[in-house]
């Protein structure tokens, strides 16, 4: 019985921890951009990026209902955000 509770554990360590590498790949994917894009960095890419971590946080700890909401919220809130950033009223492109 304990053996299979240090498995389960285990296998959320590595599950975190390749959530957490993507990431970590995903901000190094941002930097990059940003000096292809000759220093220019829009913000919608910060909004996308925000959304893909609480989508993963929400996947690797959902325990608390709660929180879940919270998290939830969070990304009702970034996406508000993110239609707002493609009105026409904040576009400069």
């Amino acid at each position: 019985m304990l053996l299979n509770a240090g498995e389960q554990s285990s296998t959320y360590l590595l599950i975190e921890g390749i959530v957490t590498y993507f990431l970590y790949f995903e901000f190094i994917a941002l930097i990059v951009k940003y000096f292809q894009s000759g220093y220019h960095f829009p913000l919608r890419y910060f909004i996308y990026i925000g959304i893909t971590a609480i989508i993963r946080l929400i996947v690797v700890d959902h325990e608390n209902p709660l929180d879940t909401l919270c998290y939830s919220a969070a990304i009702l809130i970034l996406v508000v955000t993110l239609w707002l950033a493609h009105s026409s009223r904040l576009m400069r492109e």
